[in-house]
C-alpha cells in the first residue's frame, strides 16, 4: 500500500469527520487495521462509533452523530 506524506513528511491517515450534535464536539473517526470500517469514539462521553466501507457506499466525509 501507497501511503502518501503530507508537509511534515508524517503519514496521511485516511479519516472521517464526525460531529456529535449532543455533546457538542468534532472528531475523526480512522480507518481500521482490516480497512473495513472507520472507527472512534465521541470525545466527550467516549460513545464507540464504526461505519463500515463497502461496496455501494457513500462519498460522503464528514457525518452527524447523535452520541447518547
Amino acid at each position: 500500500m501507497n501511503v502518501d506524506k503530507n508537509s511534515e513528511g508524517r503519514d496521511k491517515k485516511p479519516f472521517l469527520g464526525v460531529n456529535f450534535v449532543k455533546c457538542g464536539a468534532y472528531g475523526r473517526l480512522y480507518r481500521n487495521k482490516d480497512q473495513t470500517a472507520y472507527t472512534g469514539y465521541c470525545p466527550r462521553c467516549r460513545r464507540f462509533v464504526k461505519i463500515p466501507i463497502g461496496k455501494g457506499g457513500c462519498s460522503e466525509r464528514f457525518f452527524i452523530v447523535e452520541c447518547f
